[in-house]
């Protein structure tokens, strides 16, 4: 496992603001699926926007789902780990296209969970197959079938992620992300959405790989320390 640097800032950056109204809902249309809507404001304004972006994707659902803070990921839970890949995963449409749809719900392998699971945190971090419990929602596991049922309904996750700032040092990229309240997202009439201030900060830090990132530790960073910077 890397070694997990922390980066101070001197001054504080606001980057680009990228929020989601994400949710997950049962399209029929020729092919069933599960598909997402975002809806993001981003300032133009900012040379960096595309890396932002690409950050702010892969941190959707790990700060949707809110993990408790860990500085190792192999010490972090398990079930939260385990509800970040499963939503990661239903939000591609993609993969989500091809699966069976049944009166328990869409019928996700268990190997596509694990895929995704590995991708984000690494062949070293095994995971834990069991039920999802989320924010208003539940997967079920069926280890006979090695099938995730995902009933047909909506999902909308607490917060949605705002890119502060970006460190990088070596292989290591260090983010201070703004939570933002989904309760807080104000959305204009020519559907933009209107910044919002974030309920908390974290510094998340990411290993880059050759297919993206692998999350590596989530500290929380109190306002008073925020407010230092």
């Amino acid at each position: 496992m890397d070694e997990v640097i922390t980066v101070e800032k001197k001054k504080k950056r606001r980057g680009p603001f990228v929020a989601g109204l994400i949710v997950l809902a049962l399209a029929i249309v020729g092919v069933v699926g599960i598909v997402m809507n975002v809806v993001s404001y981003i300032e133009k304004n900012n040379d960096t926007t595309a890396d932002y972006t690409k950050y702010s994707d892969f941190l959707t659902w790990v700060v949707g789902v809110d993990p408790n803070p860990f500085s190792d990921i192999t010490k972090a839970d398990k079930d939260s780990l385990r509800n970040i890949a499963i939503c990661t995963l239903l939000t591609d449409n993609a993969t989500t296209g091809k699966y069976n749809v049944t009166e328990k719900g869409l019928e996700v392998p268990v190997a596509d969970v694990e895929l995704y699971y590995y991708n984000m945190f690494g062949q070293d971090n095994p995971i834990v197959h069991a039920n999802v419990v989320g924010y208003g929602y539940s997967f079920t596991y069926d280890a006979a079938k090695q099938i995730y049922y995902v009933p047909l309904t909506g999902v909308t996750p607490p917060f949605s992620a705002r890119i502060e700032s970006v460190e990088k040092t070596g292989g290591l990229v260090v983010l201070r992300v703004g939570y933002v309240g989904m309760n807080k997202v104000e959305v204009a009439p020519d559907g933009t959405i209107q910044a919002a201030q974030p309920d908390k900060y974290a510094d998340i830090t990411l290993k880059e790989t050759r297919t993206g990132f692998n999350l590596i530790s989530v500290m929380t960073v109190t306002m008073g320390e925020y407010e230092s910077k």
